[in-house]
């Protein structure tokens, strides 16, 4: 710009060199004024012209970050940071009560299916415990290793196990439980994400699109969840999907488990003879693992032949204020024994379908689910897998499942829910000659099931049908930087009914009151 200046001065000079030796000094200082004059306002145009490149510049940048995802912040606030990875802790202390009317020596709540019928002394006993095996915590650790490469490692654990030495005599020794171990990879530019390690299986609900570690579980107390709900979690693999900002499809392989029902109950003390002899040690439907495995030898595992193979869709559509989530899925499942030198297997086909929807933002939520297939050990009853014929080959039983549920939250720290929810069965079985065998067969000896300490042998009613009605509330008592304080109280009413045999077709229910209260270290 001086430079600029100086030409101009000095071409002005030589052109009025003559006129400059006869003028006085003063037409040399208007000169130079007029030049400081046009130095000025050629450097107000130059900067003029500089903010207009910068606010240029900064516009292009938005228009550049808006179609780009957004940047993965490795120490965001509130978070523990670590050489760019990300650790988010979860979990709470807890302390739950529960009264029953029938006594089933559980801290934990419900087993719907075995709830006793009048023949056991538990019918007429009931009891009351607290525990504190609900306690659960959590860990997760995310980072950016590559461009638009995340991954993400999840552990949880709660004190539910129960080895063969854990029990309430003394300390109380029981063992952590393995709830979910995974690691997570996901390409933000691709919009795929795959998963490896145990979590919830794929069939359970989810709140929002694909959440391999959360699942949309009733809001209770009782450990056993509701009647209805889908709650295996089991090691695997799973991909999904971004199909768009609303859509995500899905599918696992997972380790599969067999639930069998033995299904020989004899009305008379005859066993059963036929072609191919009557049940025995050959049938290894459930296979006892063997000594000095990792498995302990007093549990038993089925024979295993394929994985269970699940896809899903999820639907998450935009609608204002109003969220609303849409699931469906269908899960192949095989079923393996070997019996008189033979392998058996059956093939079976179940699908279900979920929907949380919020029908007055921010206050009231509902829920519900529906499956149906041979998803005996996946729900909370809970039901047989499969049972047996008399020469080993395997008859799926068909479940069908219902859950609704609603919740309301009337204040900022009061919620007020209620859910209904069923699991039903058909009979399914076979006789040779008078021998029953199978599930819920109509002669089975039910004749002593509503006689107090009759003999087992004469009351062999199967489960036809479970039923929950509850209801409860949770309140938080307390909020702040140290966490939070929550406490809450469960009421529910529990039916089992059997399958009609010789004697009739026994039912029996169960009314539960359980109260928890829960710290929250980690609570934002």
């Amino acid at each position: 710009m001086r430079i600029l200046g100086g030409i101009l001065l000095g071409s002005m000079l030589l052109s009025t060199g003559p006129v400059l030796a006869e003028d006085d000094a003063s037409e040399l200082r208007a000169l130079k004024a007029r030049l400081r004059q046009l130095e000025q306002k050629m450097e107000v145009q130059a900067r003029k012209e500089e903010a207009l490149a910068a606010r240029q510049s900064a516009m292009q940048d938005t228009r550049m970050a808006a179609k780009a995802p957004v940047p993965f912040d490795p120490c965001a606030s509130g978070k523990l940071c670590y050489k760019g990875v990300t650790f988010t802790f979860g979990g709470w202390v807890d302390l739950t009560g529960i009264y029953r009317t029938r006594n089933l020596a559980s801290d934990t709540g419900s087993v719907y299916a075995f709830i006793p019928f009048p023949q056991s002394k538990n019918f007429n006993t009931g009891e009351s415990r607290f525990s504190a095996r609900q306690t659960r915590f959590s860990v997760l650790a995310e980072a950016e290793v590559f461009a638009n490469t995340r991954v993400a490692g999840y552990g949880e654990l709660d004190l539910e196990g129960a080895a063969q030495t854990a029990n309430s005599v003394a300390t109380n020794s029981f063992n952590p439980r393995l709830r979910q171990a995974s690691v997570e990879i996901s390409r933000s530019d691709l919009g795929l994400h795959v998963l490896a390690g145990q979590s919830w299986s794929l069939n359970a609900p989810s709140k929002a699109g694909i959440d391999p570690r959360g699942v949309d579980a009733p809001g209770v107390i009782d450990f056993e969840s509701v009647p209805g709900f889908l709650a295996a979690r089991q090691p695997g693999i799973r991909v999904w999907q971004d199909i768009g900002p609303e859509f995500k499809l899905a599918v696992s392989a997972e380790n599969p488990q067999t639930s069998f029902f033995g299904g020989n109950a004899p009305l008379v003390g005859t066993p059963a003879v036929g072609p191919q002899g009557v049940l025995n040690p050959n049938l290894l439907v459930n296979l006892t693992g063997p000594g000095g495995s990792f498995f302990n030898n007093a549990n038993n595992v089925s024979l295993n032949h394929v994985p269970d193979f699940t896809v899903k869709g999820a639907w998450d559509p935009r609608l204002g204020a109003y969220k609303l989530h849409v699931e469906g899925w269908a899960m192949y499942r095989d079923f393996y024994d070997r019996f008189n030198f033979a392998n058996h297997d059956v093939s079976t086909v179940s699908f279900g379908g979920h929907f949380s929807a919020e029908i007055v933002p921010k206050l009231l939520e509902l829920q519900g689910s529906a499956s149906h297939g041979a998803l005996g050990r996946f729900p909370a009853a809970p039901f047989p897998d499969a049972t047996v014929r008399q020469d080993g080959t395997i008859q799926p039983l068909p479940i069908t499942a219902f859950l609704l549920g609603t919740v309301w939250h009337t204040t900022p720290s009061l919620d007020l829910y209620a859910y209904a929810g069923l699991e039903k069965t058909k009979p399914t079985f076979s006789n040779v000659g008078t021998v029953p065998f199978g599930y819920g067969n109509p002669l089975y000896n039910n004749l002593g099931c509503n006689i107090e300490n009759s003999p087992a042998a004469t009351c062999n009613g199967n489960t036809s049908e479970v039923r929950q009605y509850t209801a409860g509330f949770y309140d938080t008592i307390f909020k702040g930087d140290y966490g939070a304080i929550k406490a809450g109280i469960q009421y529910s009413y529990n039916q089992r009914f059997a399958f009609a045999g010789v004697g009739g077709a026994p039912r029996t229910d169960d009314h539960i009151i359980m109260s928890q209260i829960r710290y929250y270290p980690f609570s934002p």
